[in-house]
């Protein structure tokens, strides 16, 4: 729509530069989203599915939500619904789940 209307009020060239920028935002909003919903299951734990684009741009909510997460509790994480997952992030959920894994070894070894 707002091509159009500066195609109606402006000319050509102009219409399409406002239609390229449109299109440029857009794209950047599109790869830009990462949702992240969190499924409790009680006794069987935590489900943290992630969808649409993890990107380092979107990286501190990522980080948000999983230390938002209980410690004490086991948590699964679903990756399947990522359409992008770059290397920021990738390594970012890698250093959180060998961080976790090592808490709860240590946290049973010292009941035990």
């Amino acid at each position: 729509m707002g091509t159009l209307g500066v195609l109606v009020l402006g000319n050509v060239f102009e219409g399409v530069l406002v239609g390229l920028a449109l299109a440029v935002a857009k794209t950047a909003w599109d790869t830009s989203h990462v949702r992240v919903e969190t499924e409790d299951r009680g006794e069987a734990g935590i489900v943290l599915r992630v969808l649409g684009h993890a990107t380092f741009l979107r990286l501190p909510k990522l980080l948000d939500e999983l230390e938002a997460l209980p410690r004490d509790r086991e948590v699964r994480l679903e990756l399947g619904g990522l359409r992008h997952l770059d290397h920021a992030c990738t390594a970012a959920l890698e250093g959180w789940a060998a961080a976790r894994v090592q808490a709860l070894t240590a946290s049973s070894n010292s009941t035990s």
